[in-house]
């Protein structure tokens, strides 16, 4: 898979208003972020909106014989976006909308959305997706984590590699290496 395929994945991320308007550099953004994740910790998600964001990630890019959302630390991916990328007046509508997930959750009977079952979560999120695009509540925060959540992904090392088969992250220059012409 060739880089201008890896933008076709990226869709939606694309238009999100903090992000590079150009392809190439919204994918290197998001090969940086992920270089700079490491060990860092969550700094804008408190812990329940961890769990949230973490849940409706996986539910998106679930863990099958690849690797799920959690697995290339989209959550944390997230969180990062959210503290340096995103502004205030963004990141207040997205925390918003966090909230607003719980409480329209309520209605059906649980006070958080984590504790719904798998098939209420479906239900649930399937619900919003219907209604987007909105610019506040808990149709903007899932539409972002969507946005996010498939950004953080492709453009992370082990689905570049792995999955993809691109290289985007070069391990440094091999010189003097043999060259064999294909035929």
């Amino acid at each position: 898979m060739r880089r201008r395929e890896v933008v076709r994945f990226l869709g939606a991320a694309l238009a999100l208003p903090f992000l590079p308007r150009g392809a190439e550099a919204a994918i290197q953004l998001g090969e940086q972020i992920h270089l700079r994740l490491g060990d860092v910790p969550f700094r804008t998600l408190n812990p329940d909106q961890q769990r949230l964001v973490t849940q409706i990630a996986e539910m998106i890019i679930p863990e099958t014989d690849t690797p799920g959302a959690t697995s290339v630390k989209v959550p944390q991916f997230i969180d990062l976006i959210l503290t340096e990328w995103m502004s205030d007046e963004e990141k207040a509508a997205f925390l918003a909308g966090l909230s607003d997930i719980d409480v329209q959750t309520a209605a059906m009977g649980s006070p958080r959305f984590v504790e719904l079952t798998e098939v209420k979560r479906g239900e649930f999120l399937t619900g919003l997706d219907a209604k987007r695009p909105q610019k506040a509540g808990a149709v903007h925060a899932f539409e972002r984590i969507k946005a996010l959540t498939v950004y953080g992904y492709f453009t992370s090392k082990p689905v570049q590699q792995d999955i993809l088969k691109t290289q985007m992250f070069f391990n440094g220059y091999d010189g003097n290496v043999p060259f064999t012409p294909q035929v």
